[in-house]
């Protein structure tokens, strides 16, 4: 008799325990116009991540930060989802609250900070503690809420996909004007929204390489009424109009051809190993002979196709081993047993690098981002490239990586990565500005050849008259790396991006300029030979000593 009773009273009480949750929620979930900004809570950190504590009386020091997984303003509450931030600094004990804050951006989009270790310990002992180098993993890779597929994307898409369907609000989310937000974030934490944490001697400088550029260009839009830092620096520079991702084994074959002009150039240490001096004849004669594939080719005899040969070229193609390469065609053409055995080694030792296997490497919020931004067409009216067209560009050029046919374009397919773009997308900021900018880029980016950063000085100059321009020589992608000197540690392009930062008025020290080491064609330098023994086996590049049967 007692059971309805009892039942009804059941009811009554979950559904008034319900309306009571509910509304506790409306309380707590208050709207906000601004994330709140916190007090730095810096803790002590190994300065290697799988290393000593400390190096040279250098430290480091970690934190996490909650962000908003979107910072759109108008969904701002105290309970919005939130993820993790990581940054890191890197100190001379005792320069920690005095040193100049020099934040350091690594290119690639789902490359971690860990890549960037044994750099930030470098400069920071170079420079004697002047400068403290800060990182931070962009969202969802490395330590800063890592999103990863639990399988090789790569080799494995279709695994991937319930894992990218499960993190779908996620990784619509994982924006570059996000990422953005969250690095506005960090600095306002780090050195306070009216920068009261540092002194008023004390700069704050951002310096990103390749796709870090393209951060740093979306964080200065977001940025742009309210100026934070004090200069910038890009090192091979993306500009948000004229990248795209599928042009990249053109740019390749484009860097190729003009190794071959200078060898061309050179007569004593290139040309004369080649028939009338023509180095490029010699060039489109093995592409011509190899594609043939018939038993009277070299490549036919060892097994290699031309497409397995121009994806190894790539690898090395940069100019601390690109000097390898006229040799290596010569080689191709001539044939010999002793040609066979230096060919069969490069094809051997030659490999890709490991990306799927790198700590804290995301290659998913890489391939999401650059699907979103970086891939598609730069009109409107203009439709992606089939995959089949792709892999015809790819296949006729003499050096190719085949990322964008074999791996981007099959995945762009599908159309499950990527997210809607907004409004920075393909745009410049347009107020005027007098931040000192510097732009450093090699003459030989074989990623991003010389009309792309021209374009974009070109363009910025236009909104800011303290824009300045190096051209490196004999330098490739990334400038800060790719710019060794001639008998001197150490690299031009940090030699003028340091003094840029420690200039009282920002004019970079351009005199190493002189001093890059030349393109050693020929074979004869001490670097030249290590290089050869690691690839071809033998410190004798050209293999004989008398050019043209002389």
């Amino acid at each position: 008799m007692h059971s309805p009773i009892i039942k009804w009273y059941l009811l009554s009480t979950i559904f008034l325990l319900d309306i009571s949750l509910n509304f506790i929620n409306c309380q707590t979930c208050t709207p906000l116009n601004t994330w709140p900004i916190i007090k730095p809570n810096w803790s002590n950190c190994s300065v290697l991540s799988d290393g000593p504590f400390t190096i040279n009386n250098i430290y480091a020091e970690c934190m996490f930060l909650n962000v908003p997984i979107s910072w759109n303003s108008t969904n701002l509450t105290t309970c919005s989802d939130t993820i993790q931030i990581y940054v890191k600094r890197y100190f001379l004990l005792g320069y920690e609250n005095i040193s100049h804050h020099f934040w350091r951006i690594p290119g690639g989009g789902g490359i971690p900070v860990t890549s960037l270790e044994i750099e930030a310990v470098t400069v920071v002992g170079a420079l004697n503690g002047s400068v403290s180098v800060y990182v931070t993993d962009k969202r969802s890779v490395g330590q800063s809420s890592r999103l990863e597929c639990p399988t090789s994307i790569v080799h494995n898409f279709t695994g991937c996909l319930s894992f990218i369907k499960a993190n779908e609000y996620r990784l619509k989310q994982n924006t570059y004007t996000n990422t953005a937000h969250d690095l506005e974030y960090v600095l306002n934490v780090v050195m306070g929204k009216n920068r009261e944490n540092i002194k008023p001697n004390q700069r704050v400088i951002l310096m990103g390489s390749s796709q870090g550029t393209y951060l740093l260009q979306r964080y200065l839009h977001v940025t742009q009424e309210s100026e934070q830092v004090d200069a910038v620096i890009f090192d091979s520079v993306l500009p948000p109009d004229t990248t795209r991702l599928v042009y990249g084994d053109k740019y390749l074959n484009y860097i190729f051809l003009d190794l071959f002009t200078r060898c061309s150039q050179d007569q004593q240490g290139c040309a004369k190993y080649f028939e009338d001096n023509n180095p490029s004849r010699a060039l489109y004669t093995y592409k011509m002979h190899e594609d043939f594939f018939d038993n009277s080719s070299c490549l036919y005899l060892l097994k290699i196709t031309t497409t397995e040969l121009a994806n190894k070229m790539s690898f090395i193609l940069y100019p601390e081993a690109m000097q390898l390469l006229p040799a290596l065609i010569y080689r191709i053409n001539r044939c010999n047993q002793d040609d066979q055995n230096v060919i069969k080694y490069f094809s051997n030792v030659t490999q890709p690098p490991d990306q799927d296997g790198a700590v804290g490497y995301s290659i998913l919020v890489e391939l999401n981002n650059n699907l979103a931004e970086l891939w598609a067409p730069l009109k409107v009216d203009e439709k992606n490239p089939t995959c089949e067209y792709l892999k015809g560009i790819s296949s006729n050029t003499f050096t190719s990586t085949n990322v964008m046919p074999d791996i981007y374009c099959e995945i762009e397919e599908r159309k499950i990565l990527g997210y809607p773009t907004d409004q920075y997308y393909r745009k410049y900021p347009t107020k005027q500005t007098k931040m000192p900018m510097l732009l450093l880029h090699g003459d030989m980016d074989q990623a991003l050849p010389l009309p792309i950063p021209r374009h974009f000085f070109k363009q910025y100059s236009m909104v800011n008259p303290n824009f300045i321009y190096i051209e490196i020589p004999r330098t490739g992608h990334t400038a800060l790396g790719g710019s060794p000197m001639v008998d001197e540690d150490g690299t031009c392009g940090w030699n003028i991006a340091v003094s840029f930062m420690l200039s009282p008025t920002f004019e970079p020290d351009r005199s190493c300029l002189k001093k890059i080491s030349p393109i050693d064609v020929a074979g004869t330098t001490t670097k030249t030979k290590q290089i050869a023994i690691q690839y071809f086996g033998t410190d004798n590049i050209w293999g004989t000593e008398k050019p043209n049967g002389q």
